[in-house]
């Protein structure tokens, strides 16, 4: 599960959410005047639903999101989204940290909660087949050809 090609996507995927998640944050908080609190809950809500549909396909290689997968993800993110909230807003609303520092600092560390959570439990293979190492073989990355038509 921990490939190296995988957890490479995974970051790059993450790096560029948080730079769109970045620009939405700053979007509702300076463009339409959302209170900081409120702004970061819904920036990283979007973030989140998209990252699993981007993740799931791109970089774990399944043909189509599932329920299961989508329940743990949210659970996982839930507990990022966390650490993320409370470590933004300390450091900006008590801390005296502008809030893009803030940002950056609290997206670290939901980024290493993330990256656990991640590999070691949402996209977890424990009822695959067993390699000759003892570990859950990784399934091939396949895509389907297109009938005519679609």
């Amino acid at each position: 599960m921990w490939q190296p090609r995988r957890v490479v996507r995974w970051v790059l995927l993450g790096l560029l959410a948080s730079l769109v998640e970045l620009a939405l944050l700053r979007g509702l908080v300076e463009g339409l005047l959302w209170p900081l609190p409120l702004a970061t809950v819904v920036a990283a809500e979007v973030l989140i639903i998209c990252k699993f549909l981007v993740n799931d396909r791109f970089v774990f290689g399944y043909p189509w999101p599932n329920l299961t997968r989508l329940v743990r993800y949210h659970g996982a993110s839930a507990g990022a989204l966390i650490v993320y909230w409370v470590v933004l807003n300390a450091l900006s609303l008590f801390g005296g940290v502008a809030y893009v520092a803030a940002f950056v600092i609290g997206t670290a560390a939901a980024f290493t909660w993330s990256l656990i959570t991640n590999f070691v439990w949402v996209w977890e293979q424990h009822n695959l087949p067993k390699g000759p190492a003892g570990y859950a073989q990784s399934q091939p990355y396949h895509t389907r050809e297109l009938s005519r038509g679609e």
